[in-house]
């Protein structure tokens, strides 16, 4: 992994939520996972079966990860090895995102969401 420092002015985040990352500075891995039902009616009701997400074929299939069939060979020369930002403004940052400003070796990010809308006839 390459090693850089990173040096960051002013970083203004409104909001960083469900499960996700706001990271300035190396990493060796980043994961982050989030798993979402969401259930909107018209009416207020809860019925108390509801929230099993086994339920739900979306949160139980695997999911297809690359195979990679050929050997990567790569070099890095940086003659400065620094990150430099001035000025970052970010409204939201959600649902397994990641922003980074430096390296990391593996980043695997997962969101599953299943929405159900129920209406009045």
């Amino acid at each position: 992994m390459i090693s850089r420092y990173s040096n960051v002015n002013t970083a203004y985040v409104n909001s960083v939520g469900i499960s996700s990352v706001f990271n300035i500075g190396d990493s060796m891995e980043i994961t982050p996972s989030v798993k979402v039902l969401a259930v909107q009616r018209e009416e207020e009701r809860y019925y108390g079966t509801e929230g099993d997400l086994s339920q739900y074929e979306i949160f139980e299939e695997e999911i297809p990860q690359p195979i990679f069939y050929e050997q990567i060979t790569t070099n890095f020369f940086h003659e400065n090895p620094k990150i430099t930002v001035h000025t970052i403004n970010i409204t939201a940052i959600s649902s397994s995102a990641v922003f980074q400003i430096g390296s990391t070796k593996d980043i695997v990010c997962e969101t599953r969401t299943k929405h159900i809308r129920h209406f009045k006839d």
